[in-house]
């Protein structure tokens, strides 16, 4: 089995690093992004700590999400997405 691991972005993702915000802000940032997402857009979201609040609101969403290790093991990198049909997923 082999481990992916969350990189710096290569133009082809939306990404923010919110590692450096108090709480709630990113919180409250991550999910805002992800609300705007339009329909097979994806986006990387950088928290200071492994997200569970981000993770439970996006599966009421009904978005994807993996979460993936950092390369320096400094809080947690959730990469999410939104289908492609612009609805909830399954």
């Amino acid at each position: 089995m082999s481990i992916s691991r969350c990189l710096p972005h290569d133009g082809a993702l939306s990404e923010l690093d919110l590692r450096g915000l108090p709480a709630p802000e990113p919180l409250l940032q991550a999910l805002a992004a992800a609300d705007a997402l339009a329909p097979g857009a994806a986006l990387r979201v950088w928290t200071p700590l492994l997200p569970w609040p981000l993770l439970h609101a996006l599966t009421e969403r009904g978005l994807h999400y993996e979460v993936l290790p950092t390369l320096d093991g400094i809080g947690a990198c959730v990469q999410i997405q939104r289908n492609a049909d612009g609805q909830a997923g399954t």
